[in-house]
């Protein structure tokens, strides 16, 4: 009887310590994941930057204390002019104020990409209303697709250009190009023969020129990527 006993004790005392492990080890996990989580909310919360924006020119923002260069887009700067119906006019402002229109008092959402040599964070800005900001601009014709850095809005421009909206009715000078210095426009036409060198695929503010674009030239995709003149 005394043996049964000690053994039922025992058989409970086991019981009781697999039930104490089972408790730390549920009692643990559940703060590594704890942690996890705040640790990738805490990252998330490093990478974008949310509130209402004041805009700069076509392609800056300001968010609070931080200042926004959206991503993968080039804007005419704000003192540029350009060329439309023989008549020249403020591009750079006229792109300010589209993306200030555009805008108004949303609550914009700009997720960090990178940070440029300016210390600037370049993103992508989206809001409710009409989602990715930086496919807007260049859609409408108010920026082109900052070929150097990303070809991400690449068919936005092509399809703008095909419908002669902004700067593609007329002619301008590549916003790269002005910032170097540059005063002849490039024509917002895609051209219909391959560039026969790359100078000559800069010089339009063309480069890097896709496969399948007017003015790619299979001979200067060295890397056969679909890219020449990256």
């Amino acid at each position: 009887m005394t043996s049964e006993i000690l053994r039922r004790q025992k058989r409970q005392r086991r019981r009781n310590a697999l039930l104490l492990w089972l408790i730390l080890v549920l009692v643990v996990a559940g703060t590594v994941l704890w942690l996890w989580q705040q640790r990738q909310q805490a990252k998330t919360n490093r990478q974008q930057v949310t509130g209402a924006a004041a805009v700069i020119d076509g392609d800056t923002l300001q968010l609070g204390g931080t200042k926004v260069r959206l991503y993968g887009i080039d804007a005419p700067e704000s003192a540029q002019t350009c060329q439309r119906g023989r008549q020249t006019y403020p591009c750079g402002r006229e792109a300010a104020q589209a993306l200030a229109g555009l805008l108004g008092n949303q609550v914009v959402t700009c997720q960090r990409r990178d940070t440029d040599r300016y210390g600037r964070t370049v993103a992508v800005c989206r809001t409710p209303r009409v989602g990715d900001v930086n496919a807007w601009m260049v859609s409408r014709g108010y920026a082109l697709a900052y070929r150097a850095y990303s070809t991400d809005y690449v068919p936005q421009e092509n399809a703008a250009r095909q419908a002669k909206l902004g700067l593609h009715a007329g002619s301008y000078v590549n916003p790269a190009d002005y910032r170097r210095g540059e005063t002849a426009p490039a024509t917002s036409a895609s051209p219909r023969a391959p560039f026969k060198t790359c100078a000559e695929a800069r010089a339009a503010g063309k480069t890097p020129v896709l496969r399948g674009e007017g003015g790619y030239n299979p001979k200067l995709d060295g890397d056969r990527d679909g890219k020449m003149c990256e």
